[in-house]
C-alpha cells in the first residue's frame, strides 16, 4: 500500500494543476481519516471574526489536519519555503492556501503578505516555532507573529496539537521518505486573546505559554 500510494502521488505530478490539486486533497484527507484517530475540542472558542491561529508544530501532517478541520473558514497558512523543495511535500502544499516564508530570517515580504491577507478578512495560521520539534517538546517561538498581529489588529487563537509526531514521524534525510502510521491525534483550540493581554516585555514567551497550557506537560518543553 505504501509503495502503491507513493507511486500514485508521483504520477499525479503530470496532471493539470486543478485536477492534481483536487485529487491530492482527496487522497490526503482519506489518509488522515484512515491513519488518525482525531480528537478535537474547543472549536466553540473560535470567534466568527478574522483571527490568527498560533500552534505548536510536530509533523508535516499538521498542515493537512488543520486544512481540513478549518475548511469552513478561509485560512492562509505560513509555510516554510523548504516544503517546496521536495516533490511530495510540494504536491500537498498545493492543496493548502499558503504564504511561503523563510523561517530563520526576517522575511518582510512574507510578513507583509500575511498582514494584507488578514486585513482582507482571511485567517492566518502560524507555527511560531518556525519548524517541527524533533523531540515533541515545544521549542522557542519566533516574534514575527507579534508583528503580524499588531499590524492586522485581530485576536489570536492558541491551538495545541499532540500525537501528530506519531502519525507522520520525522525521518532523517528527505521529507519525501516520511509516511503515515496509525496514531491518536489530539487538537485543542483555546480561548482567543489580544496582544494587550500579553506581558509586554515577554510577549512571545507569554504567547507561547498560552499554547503550552493546552498541551500535556510532556509536550511543553521550555514553556513548562
Amino acid at each position: 500500500m505504501f509503495v502503491l500510494l507513493k507511486s500514485l502521488l508521483y504520477f499525479l505530478g503530470i496532471l493539470p494543476y486543478r485536477i492534481r490539486v483536487k485529487i491530492v486533497r482527496f487522497l490526503t484527507k482519506k489518509l488522515i481519516d484512515y491513519y488518525a484517530d482525531l480528537k478535537i475540542t474547543g472549536l466553540e472558542n473560535i470567534p466568527e471574526e478574522t483571527v490568527i491561529f498560533v500552534c505548536n508544530h510536530l509533523s508535516n501532517a499538521d498542515g493537512i489536519i488543520f486544512r481540513d478541520i478549518l475548511a469552513h473558514r478561509h485560512v492562509v497558512f505560513m509555510a516554510g519555503v523548504k516544503l517546496q523543495g521536495e516533490y511530495l511535500t510540494n504536491l500537498v502544499l498545493e492543496t493548502i492556501d499558503h504564504i511561503s516564508i523563510h523561517p530563520n530570517q526576517p522575511d518582510r515580504k512574507a510578513l507583509k503578505e500575511a498582514i494584507e491577507a488578514s486585513r482582507g478578512g482571511k485567517d492566518i495560521f502560524i507555527f511560531p516555532e518556525g519548524t517541527r520539534s524533533r523531540t515533541g517538546k515545544m521549542i522557542e517561538g519566533r516574534s514575527g507573529v507579534l508583528l503580524i498581529a499588531k499590524q492586522a489588529g485581530v485576536p489570536l487563537v492558541p491551538v495545541g496539537i499532540w500525537g501528530s509526531e506519531k502519525l507522520l514521524p520525522i525521518q532523517s534525510g528527505k521529507m519525501d521518505q516520511e509516511w503515515f502510521q496509525k496514531a491518536q491525534v489530539n487538537v485543542v483550540f483555546g480561548q482567543p486573546f489580544t496582544l494587550t493581554e500579553l506581558d509586554e516585555e515577554k510577549a512571545i514567551e507569554s504567547l507561547m505559554k498560552r499554547i503550552a497550557r493546552l498541551l500535556p506537560e510532556d509536550y511543553r518543553g521550555i514553556y513548562l
